[in-house]
């Protein structure tokens, strides 16, 4: 029931962020930093960021989330996957490679946010190089967990995500970058929200897909290599 409701709840607080951030738009006031002089630049908050309507919203979502949790689960209506399934591990893991992948791009970004650092080059590279490293430490993770736990479709489950993963970087970036269009390019508060929780959602999604399409496969599609 717990599990249940804590699933509900942080589903709710996504939703939430992710419909108030929508709601706000680009009414925040935000500015331009260049990290990079002479050529592309990177956008960073600048002043002070309003964080009282995104706690809100996400308490409120939570509760909401965690209480139709709760009511379904007084109902009889369980929401769990096979005792084997794995989902949450193949999903944290999965994110956790991305997100250490992902760190090189995530260092240059901040630096917008303290400030104008002339690096001398274009930043394509540190998105090659971050896109590249975030793939393969994901996948790595992936692996590296699922046989930890002793996951009979380790090596099926991460065939599917390295051939996944690519498509949903793909689409994670056209969602990202559509939403952050929808609202404006603006650098507000808002804007990084929804497209960061937006971003993270189709990620977890596209991990999810793997998973679920090496559990159902036949064996003999993806044979298992000792």
């Amino acid at each position: 029931m717990w599990k249940q409701a804590f699933g509900f709840a942080l589903f709710g607080a996504a939703v939430a962020l992710v419909a108030a951030s929508l709601t706000q738009g680009s009414s925040q006031a935000s500015a331009t930093i260049t990290l990079f002089s002479g050529g592309t630049t990177i956008s960073g908050f600048a002043g002070e960021p309003q964080w009282n309507w995104p706690i809100e919203a996400a308490v409120i979502g939570a509760l909401l989330g965690a209480l139709t949790g709760f009511m379904l689960r007084l109902a009889g209506v369980r929401i769990s996957g096979g005792q084997d399934n794995r989902m949450v591990r193949t999903v944290v893991a999965g994110l956790a490679g991305v997100t250490l992948g992902l760190t090189p791009l995530l260092v240059v970004i901040s630096m917008a946010f303290t400030g104008s650092v002339d690096i001398g080059w274009s930043p394509l590279l540190v998105y090659a190089v971050s896109g590249l490293l975030a793939y393969g430490i994901s996948v790595a993770a992936v692996f590296g967990v699922l046989r930890a736990a002793g996951d009979r479709l380790t090596v099926r489950t991460t065939r599917a995500v390295a051939a996944m993963l690519p498509v949903g970087a793909l689409a994670a970036t056209t969602v990202g970058v559509g939403t952050a269009w929808r609202l404006g390019f603006s650098t507000a508060t808002p804007t990084w929200i929804a497209v960061v929780l937006l971003v993270v959602l189709v990620l977890a999604m596209t991990f999810v897909a793997a998973r679920a399409w090496a559990l159902r496969i036949q064996p003999r599609d993806l044979p298992e290599v000792a």
